[in-house]
């Protein structure tokens, strides 16, 4: 049975811990008698290409499509990959395949732009002996998102679900002390002074379309927000201070919705009550938790749904044009076939919400993170991304734990 992808990239940081470890004195021989910075030594080693300003060490990305950087393209099939024209705004000099279900920068990517990231950290399945080096530093961070998963494990076939993304992220830890770059204090200062961004739950929903009644909706979504709460819970353990959670998106208003519904353009009301469900028992639920079990945790629920209910209520708020109608694809709205190199295209990809029949073009993802950071707590509660990242956080002593 061949090995799966992410039990390769965890040996294959392991090795790279495991030689840093035997190198590590050598580096401190070096450091001495040269008298070079950190910096100077480490650079020798590989640009950082992804790297901040230095305000924020690191960033860790987990969740669904929304936030994927890559991981997918190293899964097999059924797991869903975005092939061309994904990713066709994305910068020129970039040459590889983007990974990113849309047609530019993702919420990841904007959201590490405003903390002084040039884009997301690398896909985790991609990192190379080379590019996991300031990772294991305990810099710039990792993106274990993956497209299609979920909070449960039963969704999102051959994809990574959250409980693995979390359990890599126990994995990636466990390499980075065995690798002894930065002694346990200087680590659990570097996480505190991170973001866990998550980016999960819509996916879930399949549920509904293939045998959950709608009848069960609350005890289904309560079963979502224990699992989720589960998770953040065990990132809080091993040293995740500053939490940046996305909620969900209206569903309803989905050019994949629209076209399945026979609208002419209206939400449907049905599939955006699950989103406002899960919303507000998220809402509820990670209050309590923060208070019963997770002293010291900073955090802030961003609310895809409100910005998006914005953008389709008043287009022109975001320089928008076309609300209702996905860039690429094909059907109803563009919303009945995936996006590929044969879908039909848009030429005037700023002018739209929707890149495809369910993710945002990357200028909707641009306005919807600027009221991440600045705006009410109607675009983020209780606190926005800029207030949460506003103060340096100690580190409370927090038990490690590999799940």
């Amino acid at each position: 049975m061949a090995t799966p992808p992410a039990a390769v990239a965890a040996t294959a940081i392991a090795a790279v811990a495991l030689l840093l470890v035997l190198l590590g004195s050598a580096a401190v021989l070096m450091i001495s008698s040269s008298e070079a910075g950190e910096d100077e030594l480490f650079a020798a080693a590989g640009e950082d290409v992804f790297g901040s300003d230095g305000t924020v060490p690191a960033m860790y990305v987990f969740g669904d499509s929304l936030v994927d950087a890559g991981n997918n393209d190293f899964l097999s099939p059924p797991a869903p990959k975005a092939v061309p024209p994904n990713g066709v705004d994305f910068p020129n000099s970039v040459l590889w395949r983007t990974g990113r279900f849309t047609n530019g920068y993702n919420l990841a990517d904007i959201i590490a732009q405003h903390l002084g990231f040039k884009m997301s950290p690398p896909a985790y399945l991609s990192l190379t002996p080379l590019s996991s080096f300031n990772l294991l530093r305990g810099r710039d961070g990792a993106n274990y998102a993956s497209g299609g998963s979920g909070i449960l494990d039963i969704t999102g076939n051959g994809t990574i679900a959250l409980r693995e993304q979390v359990q890599l992220f126990a994995e990636t830890k466990a390499s980075v002390i065995r690798a002894g770059l930065v002694d346990q204090e200087t680590l659990e200062d570097l996480l505190a002074q991170s973001l866990f961004l998550i980016s999960t739950g819509g996916n879930d929903f399949d549920a509904f379309d293939n045998g959950v009644p709608m009848s069960q909706a609350p005890e289904f979504v309560a079963g979502m927000i224990t699992d989720y709460l589960k998770y953040i819970n065990e990132l809080y353990k091993l040293g995740a201070r500053r939490l940046a959670l996305l909620d969900i998106i209206p569903v309803g208003c989905l050019p994949s919705q629209l076209a399945v519904t026979g609208s002419d353009g209206d939400c449907d009301a049905g599939g955006n009550s699950l989103s406002l469900m899960f919303n507000s028992l998220l809402r509820t639920e990670m209050s309590k938790a923060v208070v019963a079990s997770m002293p010291g945790l900073k955090y802030s629920i961003a609310s895809l749904y409100n910005t998006y209910s914005d953008m389709i209520a008043n287009p022109a708020l975001a320089g928008l044009r076309e609300v209702k109608r996905g860039c690429c694809g094909g059907g109803k709205f563009n919303g009945e076939v995936s996006c590929t190199m044969a879908s039909s295209l848009c030429a005037n990809r700023d002018d739209y919400l929707f890149w495809d029949l369910i993710h945002g073009t990357q200028a909707a993802y641009r306005w919807a993170v600027d009221a991440f950071f600045y705006g009410p707590t109607r675009d983020a509660e209780p606190i926005n991304l800029a207030q949460l990242m506003e103060e340096p956080l100690s580190m409370a002593t927090a038990p490690y734990s590999s799940i």
